[in-house]
């Protein structure tokens, strides 16, 4: 059951062998289309391209923004702390990203049953 789905937002570096717009779009495209039962990736924006002189790669610095369905805790009795297991599940799942934060939190009542990859 999920008590609800909170709006996150990070930052994540990815290298590139080259500067290149097919090379970007291969490398951007998978965390664009990631969606799991509980993370699904709804924005990435690319902030900045750099070249690393020691690594000779580019390193693409990306904003991710993501709905984040979070798990019903019967102990938790804040909202907010909601918020931060929303931000521990996005983090579980890019173990690679910067800082992650948590906008908002929309609540369900009745709570909800199924994650964003429906099973038949």
């Amino acid at each position: 059951m999920f008590r609800g789905m909170a709006y996150c937002e990070a930052s994540l570096h990815i290298y590139c062998k080259e500067d290149d717009e097919t090379e970007r779009k291969k490398q951007i495209h998978p965390i664009q289309s990631y969606c799991s039962n509980t993370v699904k990736v709804t924005g990435v924006t690319v902030v900045q391209s750099v070249y690393e002189e020691e690594s000779t790669h580019y390193v693409l610095t990306l904003s991710v923004t993501a709905e984040v369905l979070v798990q019903y805790d019967r102990l938790i009795t804040h909202l907010n702390d909601y918020r931060v297991n929303a931000c521990r599940e996005f983090r579980r799942q890019f173990p690679a990203a910067g800082a992650v934060m948590a906008h908002s939190l929309d609540t369900y009542s009745p709570f909800r049953l199924d994650g964003f990859i429906h099973r038949a």
